[in-house]
């Protein structure tokens, strides 16, 4: 910091938290507390340190840019990824250059690193194709909306009329699906850490994906602000199939359930009829414990898309909720500085087909 330069970028150091906290409930809203913190920063097992950079003027945190550090995998290989996240400035500070010099400081501090990856919406994503970011796909969400109101505020006078129409719209849509396999399915108040890394295991996924081992799914799945449950199909007493699925309920706002990991996952068992069937038989267990949920959210790129519309489930990617949300990007960029390489083992990073992401990469929920 100088004279003609009156803010400092630099690492985040552990008297920032409180000020981190304010920040982020000023600007992006809802104070997250201390826990979500530890859990998301300071216990992250990838590295060593908070990855969090901060912009500071005088004695005040105006902005920061933190990151969600992870291990994805593709094939044999691993590979070290930082996704950008919580990204804020202050309004009065904002178009001053701060999210530019914080962003190039990162790339600068993580140039050890194999690439980035993030899922920025309309109103970000210029600002990571500026500094270097490609676009690998539009992120497609389906949602199964149960209770309207929670989308058109609007609707809330007559909220039981809606909740009741939109009961009736996806019990019909259940009624009709076809879900019949041979397996048997147990439930878990909670991730089976070891169970659900030997099934990963069980795998090998060409593309990039996030690496599913015990110690991902201890740390991940330990989110407070939010409550997971997850479903596991059998078959000859044999573990074949999983799903994880998480819920937040808050005192303002929608009720979400997310569905935040699929397995397998591998790309080419999609079509196959029998992980369809079977799939299809975990979503319909998910569905009967969730119907008090307003919105139940899925990952169309795992879930097979005639397995979510079978059962009312939408894309946002259509109309009408392409006019009700805002979808993300799922955007890349190699760590360092240019020249850039723009494949890691011989794959190319902005490539749709290169990726198999369900929800549990994402630095929420």
């Amino acid at each position: 910091m100088t004279n003609s330069d009156p803010y400092e970028i630099r690492q985040y150091e552990p008297a920032d938290r409180d000020a981190f906290l304010d920040l982020f409930a000023d600007v992006l809203g809802g104070r997250m507390g201390n826990d979500w913190f530890t859990w998301k920063y300071e216990r992250n097992p990838y590295v060593n340190h908070v990855p969090i950079l901060v912009a500071q003027r005088d004695d005040e945190l105006v902005g920061a840019r933190a990151f969600f550090p992870l291990r994805l995998a593709a094939g044999d290989d691993e590979f070290s990824a930082f996704q950008p996240c919580d990204s804020m400035v202050r309004p009065e500070h904002q178009r001053r250059g701060l999210f530019t010099r914080l962003t190039e400081r990162a790339i600068d501090r993580y140039d050890d690193a194999d690439l980035f990856f993030n899922f920025p919406n309309h109103r970000s994503l210029p600002g990571n194709l500026k500094l270097g970011w490609r676009v690998a796909s539009e992120r497609e969400t389906y949602y199964r909306i149960q209770n309207p109101t929670a989308w058109l505020p609007q609707l809330e006078p007559v909220e039981p009329i809606v909740r009741s129409l939109a009961s009736g719209y996806v019990s019909i849509r259940d009624r009709f699906a076809d879900s019949t396999t041979a397996v048997e399915l147990s439930r878990y108040d909670r991730v089976p850490s070891s169970l659900l890394a030997t099934l990963a295991s069980s795998e090998t996924i060409p593309e990039f994906h996030v690496a599913r081992d015990e110690t991902f799914y201890e740390w991940r799945f330990a989110n407070p602000l939010w409550t997971y449950r997850t479903i596991v199909a059998t078959r000859d007493g044999a573990p074949v199939a999983a799903v994880v699925y998480g819920r937040r309920d808050r005192t303002s706002g929608p009720t979400v359930v997310r569905i935040l990991d699929v397995l397998p996952l591998a790309a080419g068992t999609s079509s196959s009829p029998s992980r369809q069937a079977t799939l299809a038989a975990l979503l319909d267990a998910v569905l009967r414990e969730t119907g008090d949920a307003d919105v139940i959210a899925a990952p169309g790129s795992v879930v097979p898309r005639s397995v979510l519309r079978s059962r009312g489930f939408h894309s946002d990617q259509r109309a009408p909720l392409k006019w009700a949300t805002s979808p993300s990007t799922h955007v890349v960029r190699p760590a360092g500085t240019p020249p850039l390489d723009w494949t890691l083992s011989g794959t190319r990073l902005a490539d749709s087909a290169n990726w198999r992401l369900a929800f549990c990469e994402a630095d929420s929920g």
